[in-house]
């Protein structure tokens, strides 16, 4: 009988360090590079969150556009994404994603899964 494999930890297991929790601001975007992609942190209501900085529907910089509570917006076309789930919210009949991440806090650092977006 074959004992059971362990389970590898693998990149999708990491969370890496990006930037000090103080430095992200409520309804402010702080932009870092993590693994060659540029990645937004935010808060909204206390709470982190981690996007690409590319826009899904045309690659632009959303760090250049605008953030209102929950909603990034990009400055090129006026697409605008919901940052807790990643769903479009206008044009309503667009199907783009915005892509998020899994993110956490630890030791006063925030930590992204890169590998994982959710």
């Amino acid at each position: 009988m074959r004992s059971p494999l362990k389970k590898q930890k693998t990149d999708t297991d990491t969370f890496i360090p990006t930037v000090a929790i103080d430095t992200v601001l409520e309804g402010e975007m702080t932009t870092v590079t993590v693994k060659g992609r540029r990645i937004i942190l935010t808060r909204f209501e206390g709470q982190l969150f981690a996007i690409d900085a590319a826009c899904p529907h045309a690659a632009a910089d959303l760090s250049k556009g605008s953030l209102s509570r929950w909603r990034v917006c990009c400055h090129e076309h006026d697409y605008c994404f919901d940052i807790r789930n990643g769903r479009i919210v206008w044009p309503e009949d667009e199907v783009y994603r915005l892509r998020i991440y899994e993110v956490q806090a630890e030791n006063g650092i925030v930590k992204i899964r890169i590998d994982s977006p959710r």
